[in-house]
């Protein structure tokens, strides 16, 4: 493999700030030239087909300029160029926001009768599916001129833009004393590594540290996150769904059932996570058990992962997914795909972005722990779905839907720890990856759980005109880590502010999407590590699909039906397995 690359190369995008404002002022022109060309002419077929070639244009162009914003932000949050630029975008929007809209309403006076027709005509094949998003939107849609009055309200999302500026710019956690005597910052990206230290009280310090510092800003984060929920339940009112659940599945033909049977089945299997706990517990020979104690690893891996170790265990545990993937792997290694390190104002944790036509790009804050080398197999899991859907789907059908987002990612992640097993050389190594296996069990299938029980409480609350306080969102998460976590095991008194740090909840219905996925590649991965015959080929052409099919039948191509309560039941007959493996090995007096 050639030298791996640090930092983003963005000139993959534009050479210069020059050749981004030649893009970004004919981006802008488009806009003004879409409503006057198509401002009172969208009613015919030829005009509806035009319509959308002109808008495939527009949107490759969007993407481009946008992404290029976006990501010079996040590397930098404080990045002068993209922050005025935002601001430009946003004023020049909002003037023309209401004559796009207008123009873009059009398209729900056809008759429905017709749209069928002509998505059955071979030059929509592109557009079929976007045909039919139009005849299901006419039901919920507004006369235009609401329509336009709606998109003239700027502050619309403010709420997520307001957090992700205090989360990842002001918010500030002071310095800890680590047990050798020194004094480091606790930031969010380095928060992880001080809850997997080996010292309890360390953990227990940064743990209250940080929710500590949330609790400070209790009120202002509840009022904020509680105006995000009202404006949400504005829009349910404006576009005539029954709930938040509903306007957030239905759009993508996704069952409002699912949900209420994920928290139903994780609940049901509580019993499996309590003795988790209890097992670790009693290993690591605690008087007291905290929530925080989850994360701490056992075993012993005798060394660092320094990035480039990272990379190599990554490239080898993805081994089974072919040659072709492992070769995309190696360009977003080697050519300037991932921006690896923390530094001052960069957006914490991590992210995958595509950019179509160009390819995407990954987010890291990485540390030597393992949890940042599974980190990077989960963002190249986003990144070639990404890579296979852009490279296979026209613009249109390439944007796989938030319900698949986590899919690849977590197949990764458990190709990852399967391969880590599988290549122990001891019994400490063996016990430190199979407790890794159990703990992506708890964050992204319990815990994820736990924060959709919290929203969907929130959301049906103020559905059922039940009024909440910021306390009430306290005393409701503390109900839930007393519930998920069991009487067994210490919440600290801050520990119920953690809500607050969770930038997911201004996504409405999103975490839950987190422990679907996480089920999904359970069964992917499983059937991948066996080397079922044909499976591979089945699951490279659902990374290739994009939304080219809605997603619940997308993973049916590869032989997961989430409508399906023995199918959510599936993923803890392989997590007993794991335990029980776990409990046998702890047992021994010779590890």
């Amino acid at each position: 493999m050639e030298k791996l690359t640090y930092d983003w190369n963005l000139t993959d995008i534009y050479k210069s700030e020059q050749d981004f404002f030649v893009d970004y002022e004919k981006y802008k022109a488009m806009l003004q030239e879409k409503i006057q060309k198509f401002q009172g002419k969208l009613s015919q077929k030829q005009q509806l087909l035009e319509y959308f070639k002109f808008c495939t244009e527009q949107e490759k162009l969007w993407t481009k300029v946008m992404s290029y914003v976006y990501l010079r932000r996040s590397a930098n949050n404080k990045d002068e160029f993209s922050r005025k630029i935002e601001g430009d975008y946003s004023y020049f929007i909002s003037q023309l926001a209401s004559k796009l809209v207008m123009v873009e309403h059009q398209k729900y006076k056809i008759k429905s009768s017709l749209l069928n027709k002509w998505a059955a005509d071979p030059e929509f094949a592109d557009y079929d599916l976007l045909i039919k998003d139009i005849i299901f939107e006419k039901k919920h849609k507004q006369p235009a001129n609401v329509e336009a009055v709606l998109s003239k309200n700027t502050a619309f999302g403010n709420a997520a833009r307001v957090f992700d500026d205090f989360d990842d710019v002001d918010i500030k956690f002071g310095f800890i004393k680590t047990p050798d005597g020194e004094k480091e910052e606790l930031t969010q990206a380095n928060y992880g590594k001080f809850l997997e230290s080996p010292d309890q009280k360390l953990r227990l310090k940064v743990f209250n540290r940080m929710m500590g510092t949330f609790k400070n800003f209790n009120y202002t984060l509840g009022s904020l996150y509680l105006g995000n929920v009202d404006e949400q339940s504005f829009f349910v009112e404006i576009y005539k769904y029954k709930n938040a659940l509903e306007m957030n599945s239905l759009p993508n033909k996704i069952s409002t059932k699912i949900l209420p049977t994920l928290i139903e089945v994780v609940n049901e299997n509580f019993d499996l996570f309590y003795r988790f706990q209890n097992i670790k517990k009693k290993h690591l020979k605690l008087k007291k058990y905290y929530t925080f104690d989850n994360y701490v690893p056992l075993g012993k891996m005798d060394r660092k992962f320094t990035y480039e170790d990272g990379a190599k265990l990554v490239l080898n545990a993805l081994g089974v997914l072919g040659s072709d993937y492992a070769d995309v792997v190696k360009k977003a290694m080697t050519e300037g795909w991932i921006d690896v390190y923390n530094k001052p104002a960069k957006t914490s944790g991590g992210f995958s972005m595509g950019v179509y036509g160009i390819h995407p790009y990954i987010l890291l804050n990485f540390e030597e722990t393992y949890n940042w080398v599974s980190a990077l197999a989960h963002e190249l899991g986003h990144t070639m779905h990404s890579y296979f859907s852009d490279n296979t789907q026209v613009i249109d059908k390439s944007d796989y839907s938030i319900f698949v987002a986590e899919v690849a990612s977590i197949v990764n992640e458990i190709l990852l720890a399967n391969y880590m097993l599988n290549n122990c050389t001891n019994k400490q190594e063996r016990l430190f990856c199979l407790n890794e296996i159990l703990r992506q069990f708890y964050t992204t299938l319990y815990r994820q759980t736990m924060f959709s029980e919290f929203e969907h409480f929130v959301y049906t609350s103020k559905e059922n005109k039940v009024p909440l306080l910021v306390e009430d969102l306290n005393n409701q998460y503390a109900k839930l880590q007393d519930k998920y976590f069991g009487k067994d095991v210490i919440k600290t008194e801050v520990a119920k502010y953690e809500w607050s740090r969770i930038p997911h909840f201004y996504r409405p219905y999103y975490v839950y999407k987190y422990a679907t996925g996480f089920i999904s590649a359970c069964i992917i991965a499983n059937n991948l590590i066996n080397q079922v015959p044909g499976y591979k080929d089945k699951y490279l052409k659902f990374l290739s699909s994009g939304s080219s099919e809605y997603p619940v039948e997308l993973l049916k191509t590869v032989g997961v039906d989430l409508t399906k309560k023995s199918t959510l039941q599936g993923a803890f007959e392989l997590y007993k397995n794991y335990l029980n493996q776990f409990e046998e090995l702890t047992k021994e007096e010779n590890l």
